[in-house]
């Protein structure tokens, strides 16, 4: 591709890591990565570095949750039907495991409905709630949806059933004319979500299954435990390693964590940590013959592994067909029955590649062929592109052109487009599309990410309003590149490297360190890989030489490299000759394992 994303480079300059080095015994490298991550308390550092899950929150801050575990044993007591309405995405789906397992653990007759992606749209609907009345529902609980469900939750108290809402979204709201926002929360019995005004819990970054293990974990302490502990009050907790149904969940919370971008904040980071531990040797039918179908048995998972393999499969069953397909893998106990289940839905997966691949090729090539190229915000209609892939297509084109995008597909209607939005770090999408919502038909989303409906006819109409209103200026669109320090490659060895994982797992508020080195000599450079997608190197920059790959586009990093230093100077690299060419590098060393030996290497992420 012809298109570059301008960059801002910069390095964080945070002093005290000599002392935080000496009080805890790391190397002055690892603690200014600590610093740079905003964790410069003794307490905060200790919990980052040593933390267990006794330094989690107390679930009983988060408001109504007592109430929603006394609502729910009154309804296990008096032999109510209970159902779970979950979603269909990853977060979702390990949500609606972990409030089943539980409850099905403690009695409940219990049983679960997904919302259909193109007929009912996200979380709770009007059908559900109707079919749940049919079937003699006595009990509804939410999971990752159901805090902007307004009318649905008013019809189910209408029908008399008890509601509880256990969310991780924001409510709707409307902003005055003091500037301050006026949220509307939905009418329930308990509603269970830490971002609902005034909550009080101190984190607001967990994600759906992170609240419903919460709550399941209260659940199991107040009501299953040996030892129980009050569901409201001043008593300390049982802790959750006595709570076994709640070890089991556990791995299900870190992975929705994972899939659903969460931010690793320090309670987020101990519930991944631990999870992903956990999930490595499970013993869950659904859960081992899913690792096993995406080639991952045996192996240390990471974040990467949740995030970009595991998740992926789980998401494909909503996107394609039906989330029951992901959920009733989960629930399934046979393993070999799993087994197959599992092929299905990594075949699955694989469909939604492909169809993934072929918008995202769609949408750079209408971006580059038309005037959208100019647009500071983008919006692109995909004729014939599944709704489902979407909101992947626009995470790729977003983070190819660093720009605000909203990607538009048909919908059953003819007359309808639906939308589904990607945003940059200083673009608000939601305050932006809700300053235009008398155009939608339907929105939703936050910061980040929002989802559209709008009439066909006024697409154009729509990319003009919101370029014209958006003030991103130049500076806005170029990439920031923040680099923990600058360093000679002479200063890394195997024992800091291995002292560096000790900040996993990586994400969200807490990215792998990057470090930068300019004026770097190529003395050689190749493509490998069947894909053209890796360039290895052996670059030097003057205190040492290095072995360094580049994982993405090889043939815009050659290009990228004539431009700078022309044809002859490149061409030298690939016969190992004397050559001009510099260039600067943000980069990772990471430990390389081949053959039963081990070697650094730097993982190139960012070039100028």
């Amino acid at each position: 591709m012809a298109f570059r994303v301008k960059q801002r480079w910069s390095q964080m300059v945070r002093g005290g890591d000599g002392k935080i080095a000496s009080q805890f015994g790391i190397d002055p490298l690892t603690a200014r990565v600590l610093l740079n991550r905003g964790i410069n308390e003794e307490g905060s550092i200790r919990r980052f570095l040593h933390g267990t899950l006794e330094d989690l929150e107390d679930p009983r801050k988060m408001d109504q949750a007592s109430e929603a575990v006394s609502l729910l044993h009154r309804a296990i007591q008096e032999k109510k039907k209970i159902r779970i309405f979950g979603d269909y995405d990853a977060d979702g789906i390990l949500s609606t495991y972990i409030l089943y397992h539980t409850l099905e653990a403690a009695g409940a007759s219990v049983s679960y409905a997904i919302p259909d992606r193109v007929i009912d749209g996200f979380g709770m609907s009007l059908r559900m709630v109707e079919e749940a009345d049919q079937d003699d529902i006595g009990l509804i609980i939410t999971c990752d949806n159901g805090i902007t469900q307004t009318r649905e939750a008013s019809r189910a108290r209408q029908l008399g059933m008890v509601l509880i809402i256990t969310d991780h979204h924001e409510a709707n709201y409307t902003v005055g004319k003091d500037g301050e926002k006026q949220y509307t929360i939905p009418d329930a019995d308990a509603v269970v979500d830490p971002k609902k005004p005034g909550c009080g819990y101190p984190n607001q970054d967990l994600c759906g299954a992170g609240v419903a293990w919460k709550l399941m974990y209260l659940y199991e302490m107040r009501y299953m435990s040996h030892a129980p502990g009050p569901a409201s009050g001043s008593l300390p907790l049982v802790p959750v390693t006595e709570c076994p149904v709640a070890m089991e969940n556990l791995p299900f919370a870190a992975a929705a964590t994972v899939t659903d971008v969460m931010n690793l904040s320090l309670e987020n980071r101990i519930l991944v940590r631990e999870g992903l531990s956990l999930l490595s040797k499970t013993r869950h039918p659904g859960m081992r013959a899913l690792i096993r179908a995406c080639g991952l048995e045996g192996k240390a998972l990471t974040t990467v592994h949740v995030g970009f393999v595991i998740g992926p499969c789980l998401n494909a069953s909503g996107r394609l067909k039906t989330a029951r397909q992901a959920v009733d893998l989960l629930l399934e106990k046979d393993l070999s029955s799993a087994e197959r289940m599992a092929e299905q839905l990594s075949a699955l997966n694989e469909k939604r590649k492909q169809m993934t691949e072929d918008g995202k090729s769609a949408a750079f090539e209408m971006i580059e062929t038309s005037s959208l190229i100019q647009d500071r915000v983008l919006i692109v209609y995909l004729k014939g592109i599944h709704e489902s892939v979407a909101g992947i297509i626009a995470s790729k084109v977003k983070e190819t052109y660093h720009r605000p995008v909203i990607i538009f597909t048909d919908t059953q209607d003819p007359g309808h487009l639906k939308g589904s939005g990607r945003s940059i770090e200083s673009y608000n999408m939601h305050d932006e599309l809700s300053a235009l919502s008398g155009m939608f038909l339907k929105f939703g989303g936050h910061a980040m990410a929002a989802g559209v409906t709008i009439e066909r006819e006024r697409l154009e109409e729509l990319r003009y309003r919101i370029n014209e209103a958006c003030m991103l200026q130049e500076e806005d669109l170029a990439q920031k590149v923040l680099l923990d320090a600058v360093i000679p490659f002479s200063y890394l060895s195997e024992g800091l490297i291995d002292e560096l994982a000790c900040l996993e797992p990586y994400g969200p508020g807490n990215p792998a360190p990057l470090f930068g080195c300019s004026k770097v000599r190529i003395l050689r450079a190749r493509i490998l890989g069947k894909n053209q997608n890796c360039v290895r190197l052996l670059v030097s920059d003057g205190s040492c030489v290095m072995t360094a790959v580049y994982f993405g586009d090889a043939a815009a990093f050659f290009a990228y490299l004539k431009e700078k230093w022309g044809e002859r100077e490149v061409a030298l690299l690939s016969m190992g000759k004397e050559s001009a060419v510099r260039i600067s590098l943000a980069y990772r060393p990471v430990i390389n394992e081949y053959r039963g030996e081990r070697s650094m290497q730097l993982q190139i992420a960012h070039f100028q």
